[in-house]
């Protein structure tokens, strides 16, 4: 890659990253050179992907690290394969290169098993061209005498060699004082959670990596036609309109008969683990092939672990050439999967670049509805108008007689009905009763969970509705 060439590379993720208020610092190498084992042991989590497979990590993985009163970003960069004649690798290698144009301290990494190699040479001098303060790592190596063999790579003109092994934590200290005492101090105070946290969730390939670049900005995710380019949970945080917002995309997510290797299933744990770190979760699909059952099943996940939910219909250029129809769409989706109703659906291209503009404001306001509270008398006057339109069924020989709601907790909506029966209610007429408060409430993407209590002589048995 010649010196032009880097430099466009870095013009992307430069503008991104340079702008973070924290310093930020990047591990790079080549593959299977132990940057993900690193970036686990300094950020002390388990964010990055392990494997022995080499080029498992080819998105930007970003957290934040901590060395005494040293705050910076860590970031784990994809393989340095400069060689590669395959067109993923190649854009792996350019995102690598942008997040090293944008770093405060570059840790180049080394594999000390496998010894000096000429392609490292040529990596490293890339690297150098950048002209950003670099650190040099020789990994895996577990005790001195591995270090006495390593010593070749002093080779590679460095004044000084930091021996570590990232998997057993030998040498850190040094590596970590050596990255502390390169940092900038810091421009302003961390980052403050969030306002929303949002996960873009889906089958492979339906563009879900597309639909954040174009959010973002920038290619921070490797887009690519081969299903399953995404492993790692990619983090990125935008300011919109005053709100903060984190977007979180995650692996695809397949049929669990249709997950091939381990590697994968890790992934599709990941993403699983992503929908409970969110607050609202995008569920991408593939307008050209219409929600499937695969998509059905992921939202039922999505409201088993009560979150919200909106329906990204992505590609939707290419469905509009078949002569598709927005309400026809929307009609047959909640034909087919009425459970869908509450959630709203989005139309995007993101090639385009159509409908994406929609998404976060969709998406905010969904966070609104989950995060709702009401005040009991609003609460109340609902239930009153509800009961004259429907009368309360017969259950047993007894009228069910709802005396009073409250909420009882938020995000999603709790909502709490003392009456004189709590068992058997008719699946009809509670989801009548939702009905009768989603739209009251202007409820929407979120679950409304409803409970009936009984009172009894003082005391009160509590039901949750199926």
């Amino acid at each position: 890659m010649s010196n032009k060439k880097t430099q466009r590379a870095a013009q992307g993720g430069a503008e991104v990253l340079a702008r973070q208020e924290l310093p930020v610092v990047v591990l790079a190498g080549r593959v299977n050179a132990g940057k993900s084992t690193l970036f686990n042991r300094i950020t002390r989590g388990h964010k990055a992907i392990v494997s022995a497979i080499p080029g498992t990590t080819r998105d930007l993985n970003i957290a934040p690290a901590q060395y005494d009163d040293h705050r910076f970003l860590l970031v784990d960069s994809g393989g340095l394969e400069l060689a590669a004649g395959e067109r993923l690798t190649e854009r792996v290698t350019q995102a690598a290169m942008q997040a090293v144009a944008s770093a405060d301290v570059v840790v180049y990494l080394v594999d000390g098993r496998a010894g000096l190699s000429a392609a490292d040479q040529e990596a490293l001098a890339i690297i150098r061209e950048v002209d950003r303060p670099l650190l040099i790592a020789v990994n895996k190596v577990d005790r001195p005498a591995v270090e006495t063999e390593a010593s070749e790579f002093y080779a590679l003109g460095a004044e000084h060699l930091f021996f570590i092994s990232a998997s057993h934590g030998r040498g850190m200290e040094e590596l970590l004082e050596a990255v502390a005492g390169m940092l900038r101090t810091p421009e302003a105070a961390p980052a403050e959670a969030p306002d929303l946290r949002v996960a873009l969730i889906g089958r492979p390939n339906v563009g879900k990596s597309s639909l954040l670049n174009q959010l973002v900005g920038f290619e921070r995710s490797i887009v690519s036609e081969i299903p399953g380019t995404t492993r790692d949970a990619v983090d990125v945080r935008l300011e919109i309109d005053g709100r903060s917002v984190l977007l979180i995309d995650t692996a695809g997510i397949r049929r669990r008969t249709r997950v091939e290797g381990e590697l994968e299933h890790e992934a599709v744990g990941r993403a699983i683990h992503t929908i409970r770190r969110a607050e609202v979760v995008a569920l991408v699909v593939d307008a050209t092939e219409g929600i499937t059952d695969q998509d059905a099943r992921l939202a039922r996940l999505v409201e088993s672990e009560e979150r919200a939910l909106l329906v990204i219909c992505n590609k939707w250029d290419l469905a509009a050439k078949l002569g598709r129809k927005t309400a026809a769409f929307t009609r047959d989706a909640a034909e087919r999967y009425p459970f869908l109703g509450f959630a709203p659906i989005v139309y995007t291209s993101a090639v385009n670049g159509s409908g994406v503009r929609d998404i976060i404001p969709t998406a905010i306001r969904v966070g609104a509805c989950f995060r709702a509270t009401f005040q009991t008398s609003r609460l109340n006057k609902i239930l009153a108008e509800a009961a004259a339109a429907m009368d309360p069924p017969m259950i047993a020989g007894r009228r069910l007689n709802l005396l009073y709601v409250s909420q009882i907790s938020n995000s999603p909506p709790r909502l709490k009905f003392f009456c004189n029966l709590e068992r058997d209610i008719p699946a009809h007429y509670i989801r009548f009763l939702e009905g009768r408060f989603r739209a009251a409430l202007d409820l929407t993407g979120t679950p409304l969970r409803l409970q009936f209590q009984k009172r009894v002589s003082g005391h009160a048995v509590t039901a949750v509705a199926p």
